[in-house]
């Protein structure tokens, strides 16, 4: 008896088969996944690692300065010409294209800056040096102008297409963006005290905050570094940088709305409050109740800033050029050195000590004053 050959799947063979594919298919994209997150850390590191590379070969230069300050148009100054990235670019880095991939943050609130400061506030230079080096006429015959003051020099209003405009092309297509912090050693490096204990402003009518540069030393040097207690290989300079806000005006890539990152991360902060501590005109600096011994002992780097992106770990650039990982153990998306529970701290269990990560108010310090 010629029976009849069958062609094709039946229903539920069909079926049967659909099913194994996709059974397969959930298996593997645990694995894909992990794989390409990996591959963005790595990425990370290597960023990182490179900046490292360039931060130390600027610390080789007569002032022994690691950077010329933070990538900040608000508290540093013209972004073009002053900051870590500024400095970058002329070493030939474009931090722009060099951004941690699993940030969902990337642009720096440097770029928020640009496009919203009012022109009266960028025009300010009696604290920072917001406009910059004076413009020249090129063999070209052509005006040569840095963005910040070309800015304020064509009257362009906040948000306006001109910024926009200016933003796209002499800021972000020249490599000026970033989306890691700077950290408060790398920028600031140590804070003034008056003699009664209390931060200690350069200049009346300049900012008081403890993250400026009218309360600061100024950039870390191989010097402070050379002859601090902290080691270099627990002292962070950069870092995976937390996002803190969102553009208020589209400009290039990025629509508004999208988030852009801190640009500092550390400072001192008393562990309970994690503000600076003050203190009565005069407090002794030594004793049981000096001030010296609760800005030691009482008082932490607030490294709040850096956010833990790779699968619940951070990286961080060292001061030897290294790149360390942190791990945010209880999930609550900060790494704790110290602080108490609150501020954003879900618990107060110690992630990483100060062994790991330079986290006293000063690097001449290890606790002891």
């Amino acid at each position: 008896m010629n029976l009849s050959r069958r062609n094709g799947f039946t229903l539920i063979e069909m079926m049967v088969t659909i099913s194994i594919v996709a059974l397969l298919a959930g298996m593997l994209m645990p694995a894909i996944h992990s794989a390409r997150e990996a591959a963005r850390g790595t990425q990370c590191q290597s960023n990182l690692h490179n900046f490292g590379v360039a931060l130390i070969g600027r610390a080789n230069s007569p002032d022994g300065r690691f950077c010329s300050g933070n990538f900040n148009w608000e508290r540093d100054g013209a972004v073009t010409e002053v900051g870590w990235v500024a400095d970058m670019v002329t070493r030939g880095v474009m931090p722009s294209e060099m951004t941690c991939p699993s940030n969902i943050a990337q642009a720096s609130k440097a770029i928020e800056q640009l496009m919203v400061m009012p022109l009266a506030d960028a025009a300010d230079e009696s604290c920072v040096p917001r406009l910059g080096r004076q413009g020249y006429v090129n063999q070209m015959g052509e005006t040569v102008m840095n963005p910040c003051r070309r800015i304020v020099a064509g009257g362009y209003a906040p948000g306006s297409v001109q910024r926009q405009q200016i933003i796209q092309k002499l800021v972000l297509d020249e490599g000026y963006n970033t989306n890691y912090a700077a950290t408060w050693f790398l920028v600031r490096s140590e804070v003034l005290l008056d003699e009664d204990g209390n931060v200690s402003p350069r200049r009346g009518g300049c900012s008081t905050n403890i993250r400026s540069t009218n309360t600061t030393l100024g950039p870390l040097t191989t010097s402070l570094l050379g002859s601090g207690k902290a080691p270099a290989n627990t002292v962070p300079l950069l870092a995976d940088a937390s996002p803190s806000g969102r553009l208020s005006v589209g400009v290039g890539p990025w629509a508004a709305g999208q988030t852009y990152a801190t640009p500092i991360v550390g400072a001192p902060a008393h562990r309970s409050t994690a503000q600076p501590p003050s203190f009565a005109v005069g407090t002794p600096r030594t004793g049981a109740a000096g001030w010296l011994k609760v800005w030691s002992r009482q008082v932490l780097q607030d490294y709040r800033g850096i956010s833990a992106h790779h699968r619940g770990y951070c990286n961080v650039l060292m001061a030897d050029g290294s790149v360390k990982q942190f791990h945010d153990a209880n999930g609550d998306a900060m790494i704790n050195n110290g602080f108490d529970i609150g501020n954003g701290f879900t618990s107060d269990e110690v992630e990483v000590k100060a062994k790991g990560l330079a986290s006293y108010y000063t690097l001449r310090s290890k606790g002891e004053g």
